[in-house]
């Protein structure tokens, strides 16, 4: 009889350890695909604004501060600096409005040798309450986000419009 409970007690154990390896099983595969389904959401909405940044948009500086018209960064089939500066001078929240995202949102313009000459990291920090020029590249972005998506846009950028200008990359990283 002593052999018998033994026996009982050690199928109990197997069938507990079972159940959590069940239970492990299931639960990582449903965190899995929840966060496929994030992705997916940030593809779409990083595809869908960094079409967006590449029109010319409509509205003035003006019109964006009230929330009226669209972002467009393009300006004569060139990238405008002008029009970028007058985005950045939105607040965060605005910026994200105006983007049609409640996700957190970076654009950046970087040359040839991958340096980011604009963008928008200090109205990130300034959105998200972050130390000061904690953000320098999108490295530091995929630091404090749990999920990101990174779009990358070919531009021309003539940055004293002498009309010889350079391709540079207009980056768009949405962000949760």
């Amino acid at each position: 009889m002593k052999k018998a409970q033994f026996w009982y007690g050690d199928f109990l154990i197997a069938v507990l350890i079972l159940m959590v390896i069940g239970v492990l099983f299931v639960s990582s595969i449903t965190d899995l695909t929840s966060r496929n389904e994030i992705l997916k959401d940030l593809t779409l909405e990083a595809s869908d604004i960094s079409s967006v940044l590449m029109t010319e948009g409509s509205g003035s500086s003006i019109d964006w501060q009230n929330r009226i018209g669209t972002v467009g960064f393009m300006a004569n089939n060139k990238f405008d600096s002008a029009k970028f500066d007058d985005f950045l001078s939105l607040s965060y929240e605005k910026q994200k409005y105006m983007l049609g995202t409640f996700n957190n949102i970076g654009i950046y313009l970087k040359n040839r040798n991958n340096n980011i000459v604009l963008n928008n990291f200090e109205s990130i920090e300034d959105g998200l309450s972050l130390d000061e020029n904690s953000l320098q590249s999108v490295d530091d972005i995929s630091r404090i986000s749990n999920n990101l998506v990174h779009i990358k846009r070919f531009v021309f950028y003539d940055e004293n419009n002498d009309g010889k200008g350079d391709i540079y990359i207009l980056g768009v990283v949405v962000f949760r």
